[in-house]
This record gives C-alpha cells, structure tokens and sequence, in this order.
C-alpha cells in the first residue's frame, strides 16, 4: 500500500501572521499543506486552495494569536461558504457548521489592549463557491458617514465605510509575549439578564367590554413606558393603564403574541439594493434595544417588495434586506439565536400596486414574533 503523501511545509515570512493548515475532508481527515496567512480574507471561487488540496470537500484550520490595538468592544464579522467555528482562549465565540450558501454573522466580544488572545478559526467548503472573510470594528476606529454635503446630496449618498479584514501586525502565529499571563477568556456581549417587565393582567370576559354595535372593542397591549399603576383595593389585580399605540410602534415589541407582527417604521434602503440608508439607523437602534432587554423575545424579519420586475429578483432583494437588517440588530446587542430572516417579495401586498401613490407601502420590513 503507497503511503500517503507527506504534507507540503510551505516557507513562513518573517513577518507576523497566523498559521492554516489544509485538509483534504470536511472533517480534517488528511493534513496536506501550511502556510503562513497575511491575514483571514480568502474568496476561491470555484479554485483549488493550495495544490494537493481539490476545489470541494476540504476543511482549513487557522491557528494563532490576535493582539488588539485598543481596549474596548470589537464586533467580529465572518462571511463563509460553507461552515465556520471561531475560538479565542478556546472559548467558542461563533459556531456556523453547516452547508449553506454565503451568508455573515457577527459576534461582539470585549478585549484588552495588547493582551495576546489565543486564535483559532475552523472553515469547512462542501460545493460551488468557497470563501471565508474575518472582518472587523474595532472601538478606536468607529465606522461613521462621512459629514454631510452637497458632494454626497447631504448624507442621502454617503456611504459607511466597510468592515476590514484584521491587518497583518495584530496576527502572530506564535504567542509575541509568551512570558505573559494568559488572558482571561473574552467577555462576549451578550444581552445581559433583567427582571422581566409586568405582564398585563389577563383579559375580562367578553361579555364585560364596551361594543360597537354586536362587536368588542379590541383589547390593546400596553407599552413598557406608558405603564402605570392606580390605586386599587388589594384584593384587585394592578393593571397598566391602556393608551393606544401605533402599528408601527416599536415599543410594542415587548408585548407581542406570538404570530403577531409590526412593520418598522422609517426603514429605508437604497434602491434596488439591501445597503441601509444611515438616516434609517434610529428605527432599528429601538428594535436593537427591545430585544437586548427581552432575551426570550424572538421575531421573524420579514422582506417584502412590490411586484414590479422579475418576482424571483425581488424575492432574493427581499431576503438580502431582512438579512441586513438582522445583521444590524446583532452588531447592535441582539442575539443571532433571536432573529430569522425571511424574504418574501411581493407576494404578500398590503396596498394596491397597481397605484403608484399606494405601491410605496408594500416595500417594507415586517417583524413577527415566532
């Protein structure tokens, strides 16, 4: 029986970096090549990674050490197809294992200021297109518009700038200060656990309400920051005063039934693309909000679009916009495990498109909570 063939050592620089070691399997069945990485941003397309290694069916692991350049909150962003699993001193910080097409997530993690923190990221590619990208925001350099003018029509063009790849100099291969006491495990920024807010008692009989003709008036929920108590004899239930709320209040969020839905509010996107508008951002900072205080909350995003075009197109413009809208709540302190993208076109109009004037209303992003 031949023996396998030894794996291919390619030459380290001298520079900084972090190790990859190349596998034939999904599953790092057989070591094949290293080599050192300038840093974590691949796109292969349909091409092998390294010789030895096919274009499918590999799997790639990267070890090392990051040493930030500030103290403060880091949002890690990974764009794969397909798996990715990310540790620092050994504490799983993201854990996509799965075929699926390209997609990002995002993770927020506290670190200290050259502190050494023990990397390591594990890629796995099934079929078709293969890319892994590791993006960052650190909090020194803060991704804000450029200020508004006439040269980008007063914000309405502006672009944020983008997340970028770790440079070279905060990656080692090896620990750069080994006598160094290990660094605590990153604190990840999860919602932290409150109290729960009151419950609204539950609802009167029917035959108890005020009606219209033979109908109830419908029972509203009440809003966290319209809640009051009156005073009541003890052995009566407290019950929050009741003030009516828009449909497109994002307050309502706390007090969902399940299956029940709200539409944001002043969410805009650029046309015929999923790139939020930044004056658009204050919507979903309340959304952001809501469900860092709730942790038990969790809401379908639903994309819709109007029927103009290729009904295909504007189902995947759907999804890629309530994908980015989800993007945006967990950067901002939500829980991926919260939300559940959805795109679903125009195939479920609220206002006729055939009016112009009305057509606007079907393009919209609509929570429902699961």
């Amino acid at each position: 029986m031949a023996k396998p063939a030894a794996p291919v050592w390619a030459q380290a620089p001298a520079s900084n970096g972090i190790l990859g070691e190349y596998y034939e399997g999904v599953a790092f069945e057989r070591l094949v090549a290293r080599r050192h990485e300038a840093t974590l941003a691949f796109d292969w397309g349909h091409a092998p990674p390294v010789p030895g290694v096919a274009a499918e069916y590999f799997s790639v692991r990267w070890t090392g050490w990051l040493v930030p350049p500030a103290s403060g909150r880091y949002v890690l962003h990974a764009t794969v197809d397909d798996g990715i699993r990310m540790w620092l001193n050994d504490q799983l910080v993201l854990n996509e294992w799965r075929p699926q097409p390209v997609r990002t997530f995002t993770t927020s993690i506290e670190l200290k200021a050259g502190q050494p923190y023990k990397l390591r990221v594990d890629y796995y590619q099934d079929i078709l297109d293969t890319r892994m990208y590791i993006t960052w925001e650190r909090p020194d350099v803060p991704l804000t518009p450029p200020p508004s003018s006439w040269r980008n029509l007063w914000g309405l063009t502006a672009e944020t700038p983008k997340p970028e790849p770790i440079p070279t100099q905060f990656l080692y291969s090896r620990n750069p200060k080994p006598g160094l006491v290990a660094a605590p495990a990153p604190k990840l920024l999860l919602p932290a656990a409150r109290p729960p807010l009151p419950k609204p008692a539950p609802a009167v009989a029917r035959a108890s309400l005020p009606v219209l003709g033979s109908r109830p008036l419908p029972r509203r929920r009440a809003a966290p920051t319209v809640l009051t108590l009156v005073p009541v004899s003890p052995a009566t239930p407290l019950r929050p005063a009741i003030s009516p709320a828009s449909p497109t209040d994002t307050a309502r969020l706390a007090w969902l039934a399940v299956g029940e839905t709200v539409t944001l509010p002043d969410l805009f996107f650029e046309q015929g693309r999923a790139t939020l508008l930044p004056g658009t951002r204050a919507a979903l900072d309340k959304v952001a909000g809501v469900l860092s205080t709730r942790l038990g909350l969790r809401l379908e995003v639903q994309g819709h679009t109007d029927n103009v075009g290729n009904a295909e197109l504007n189902r995947q413009l759907s999804q890629q916009r309530a994908e980015a809208v989800c993007l945006y709540l967990t950067a901002h302190g939500a829980n991926t495990a919260q939300l559940r993208p959805i795109g679903y076109g125009g195939t479920q109009p609220v206002a006729d498109n055939a009016d112009s004037a009305q057509r606007p209303r079907n393009r919209r992003v609509v929570l429902r909570r699961l």
